[in-house]
């Protein structure tokens, strides 16, 4: 049915607006006037408020124009949906701003607020934050979306502080602080690693009852493992536990890095036993905020190795491996095979992670044949080695003046149906041609067969070496013929 009278045209105008069809909505109009509506405040204040909205400054123009020409309407509210229309375009807005002067029209509340998002839209934190002053200086108070555009702005910006104390001086206004606030500031703070924002923060939206996704939180938990906060992980865990989220291992690491930091060594090792309980595999890095806290120093490892002592029995082995792991990176193995040693009084049974840590100290002091006799316990004690262990059996076999034994190794590798890493190939290469054997085109072969292409490096030293340049050369022309 036509649109023959203004009630109608402004029932229809207001079904229209969730729609959000501006061409029906214009044609609806354009119809009706031709019809002969007049209309009236509303359906001017209706129409302006769609079609600013959409960004169509001159349709929003002509229409105000019109609104004036009509003598109907509030010409501030109008002026401010021009403003609006500008979409942040400077030159349009410089036009809307002339127009206000033209109308005799000072600003108001709302069209700071217009003015505020488009300097969000620009991302002009340091305008946005001298004109939310300056209305206050003009006695202007700010409403809930003025001062919501500007910590939105600020905590998408990366100034997380700003934003939360905006937010807090501005607790007073109703409206400011919504859920939206409250986790645009604790995202904002946890992408920063922000400690004072994120603790601050997450009170606010426990409190507010608020969901943070999972992805947050681990965000949440890292920033508490950084800087020592274990009330603030365990709470994250907590939330994560009340909302019925599986618990895993990037959960639990960064609340034992949370008590290393803080000092709490002995929560911290025993934190280790939540990974068995929320049936959760120990990575080899899980306890690394532990052993970074630990191999700080010598007093830092006796320090910790007294809680370790004092910890109910049967420690967990993987409290045990991450002090080994601190005493060989402060190349203390005379510590770290001592620690080792008082593993049955701790009633702890070494895994196969224990011996590759103390290989890897046998590596950083080149001591082959207590690498051998580590290894040898290792099979007594019915373990599998890993491909590190063989790795590092290899590795230190090259360190020796006699290194047959890396070639068996190898073979042990392949025959474990393991894959060698190209690292292990590439220092074969550079021992035989550091000796002239003649065993470095077939490492460099084999190398091939498993899909490793010649390192920079690699290739590098082959061009440039000359203690055995005979066997280079012949490795090189080998790269070169595969290379073509």
């Amino acid at each position: 049915m036509p649109t023959r009278d203004v009630a109608t045209l402004n029932r229809r105008l207001q079904s229209r607006i969730e729609d959000r069809n501006i061409v029906g909505i214009i044609r609806l109009w354009i119809t009706a006037i031709e019809n002969g509506v007049r209309p009236d405040a509303v359906s001017y204040d209706t129409i302006l408020k769609i079609v600013a909205s959409f960004g169509l400054f001159d349709t929003t123009v002509k229409i105000f124009e019109d609104m004036i020409k009509m003598e109907v309407g509030n010409k501030q509210q109008g002026l401010n949906y021009v403003l609006e229309s500008a979409a942040a375009d400077s030159s349009l807005e410089a036009k809307a701003f002339k127009m206000f002067e033209e109308h005799g029209c000072s600003w108001d509340v709302v069209t700071y607020q217009h003015i505020l998002e488009a300097l969000a839209r620009r991302e002009n934190l340091e305008m946005a934050a001298q004109v939310l002053a300056e209305m206050s200086e003009k006695g202007i108070a700010p409403n809930a979306q003025c001062i919501q555009t500007v910590i939105l702005l600020a905590s998408r910006m990366g100034m997380p502080q700003f934003a939360m104390e905006l937010a807090i001086n501005s607790e007073n206004v109703p409206g400011v602080n919504t859920d939206q606030i409250r986790m645009a500031v604790l995202m904002s703070g946890a992408e920063t690693m922000n400690a004072q924002v994120v603790q601050r923060a997450w009170d606010s939206v426990r409190r507010a009852r608020c969901s943070p996704t999972e992805p947050l939180c681990v965000e949440i938990l890292n920033t508490a493992a950084r800087y020592g906060l274990p009330e603030l992980a365990r709470s994250v865990l907590e939330y994560l536990q009340e909302t019925s989220q599986e618990i895993r291992e990037h959960h639990l690491a960064p609340l034992l890095g949370s008590y290393a930091v803080a000092g709490q060594l002995r929560e911290a090792y025993l934190t280790l036993d939540l990974f068995k309980e929320h049936r959760v595999k120990i990575l080899p890095e899980s306890a690394s905020g532990l052993v970074q806290v630990i191999d700080k120093s010598s007093d830092a490892l006796d320090n910790a190795w007294d809680v370790l002592s004092h910890l109910p029995r049967p420690v967990n082995v993987e409290a045990a491996n991450a002090t080994i792991e601190a005493a060989v990176n402060l190349s203390d193995m005379q510590r770290a095979i001592g620690i080792y040693k008082e593993l049955p009084d701790l009633e702890v049974s070494p895994n196969a992670q224990t011996f590759d840590i103390l290989l890897g100290g046998c590596l950083s002091i080149s001591h082959a044949e207590l690498g051998e006799r580590l290894y040898q316990d290792m099979i007594s004690r019915q373990l599998r080695p890993t491909l590190q262990t063989y790795s590092r059996l290899i590795l230190l076999a090259l360190t020796q003046d006699t290194y047959e034994s890396a070639f068996s190794r190898l073979e042990e590798i392949k025959e474990k149906k393991f894959i060698p890493p190209q690292r292990i190939y590439e220092a074969l290469v550079r021992r035989c041609v550091e000796e002239g054997d003649p065993r470095a085109e077939l490492a460099l072969e084999d190398m091939e067969i498993c899909g490793y292409r010649v390192s920079m490096e690699l290739r590098d030293y082959l061009l440039k070496n000359e203690k055995r340049q005979h066997t280079a050369n012949e490795a090189m022309a080998w790269v070169k013929s595969v290379s073509t």
